[in-house]
């Protein structure tokens, strides 16, 4: 039987919500998945914040969401009407970047909840990834073109990508110092693009693929691993373009993947429901289940907690993994002159995550 669920406490202020949900038991097991009790509309892009908390963006519901790592729901910033979040990144001037698909904008707010700006490019943005020159890179899938921003909202350019309807989707800095920006095509290559937007497509893994997600190697890995939806694998490319093919089981459409702070891949597998773990040898480990069914995972993320945390966009719930590696320790923020710091409320009664039980 599930631990009953205690109560939920919701408070408002300037506007801003706050659910309090009880720090996660300690008896968890290395390995098992998690729910947050928690719906939100539509979660996709999910991303690790510079203040040691989860941001994750609901697209049907135009918000974006801040949770602890105990999950608690600190707050969820409300966008215009519309703007169809898709996904989130960390920025390196310390605040937080995301896409807005549904009036073609990147937003830009603060870690503390503020929406700063939002600032207009000239298609539907889907991915978008910190450059090692210190701006956001962005794909746009409709008008087969890759976007560079700068901290400040400044447009630099938007670069065609040479194969036409190539649908450009998933994008990340290269791994081992690499100064290229890379990129996935649905149609089955694998680009990379420099600091002047100059676009080089270095493979092609077939007409049958769907690429989408894509992450560099674990800390002294230099390859790229992508997940291929259309081919159920995960493909592993080295710099040069020369790439292998692991598959997975077939029907998994994989779509999210990112290297673990334990050294492994971990695979948001969509059609069967689980989450998968690879080794960058390509062994593939357990795969558990989400405990709920049909909850379409797709975007996953390695958590301030050091834990493995995925969105389910059926579900409308966040989960987790549990890596059994402790976290490195996060800096408590200050809010900057002129900001209110919305404040925590003590804990209630206990509202846990939900974790499947042994069988009997």
């Amino acid at each position: 039987m599930r631990a009953e669920l205690g109560t939920l406490v919701v408070a408002r202020r300037l506007g801003i919500l706050l659910i309090l949900l009880a720090p996660l038991s300690a008896s968890a097991q290395t390995g098992a998945i998690q729910e947050l009790p928690v719906a939100f509309g539509k979660p996709q892009g999910i991303a690790a914040g510079p203040d040691g908390n989860l941001w994750v963006v609901e697209a049907d519901a135009s918000r974006i969401a801040q949770v602890s790592p105990s999950g608690s729901v600190l707050r969820e910033v409300p966008l215009g009407p519309g703007s169809a979040p898709v996904s989130i990144v960390a920025g390196p001037d310390g605040n937080l970047w995301f896409t807005e698909s549904g009036t073609s904008r990147i937003g830009k707010m603060a870690r503390f909840g503020t929406l700063i700006g939002e600032f207009p490019v000239g298609a539907p943005p889907e991915g978008i990834a910190v450059g090692p020159d210190g701006n956001l890179w962005f794909t746009e899938p409709s008008a087969n073109r890759i976007g560079k921003m700068d901290t400040g909202g400044r447009l630099i350019g938007e670069f065609a990508v040479p194969t036409a309807n190539s649908r450009p989707r998933g994008i990340t800095a290269g791994p081992c110092g690499d100064n290229h920006v890379w990129f996935t095509e649905e149609i089955g290559r694998i680009g990379r693009i420099d600091a002047a937007g100059n676009v080089v497509e270095l493979a092609n893994t077939g007409i049958a693929s769907h690429l989408r997600g894509i992450t560099p190697g674990p800390a002294g890995d230099c390859n790229l691993y992508v997940a291929d939806r259309g081919q159920d694998c995960i493909v592993k490319m080295a710099m040069t373009g020369q790439f292998l093919v692991i598959f997975l089981a077939i029907g998994s459409l994989p779509t999210g993947i990112v290297a673990g702070p334990d050294g492994n891949l971990w695979i948001a597998q969509a059609g069967l429901n689980r989450i998968g773990r690879m080794t960058t040898s390509g062994a593939l480990g357990p795969e558990p289940a989400v405990p709920s069914p049909s909850t379409l995972p797709e975007w996953i993320t390695v958590g301030p907690d050091a834990n493995i945390w995925f969105t389910e966009t059926d579900g409308k719930r966040l989960g987790r993994v549990i890596t059994g590696i402790s976290p490195a320790p996060t800096p408590t923020p200050t809010p900057p002159t002129g900001v209110t710091a919305v404040p925590r409320r003590a804990t209630p009664a206990p509202r846990p995550f939900r974790t499947p039980q042994p069988a009997k």
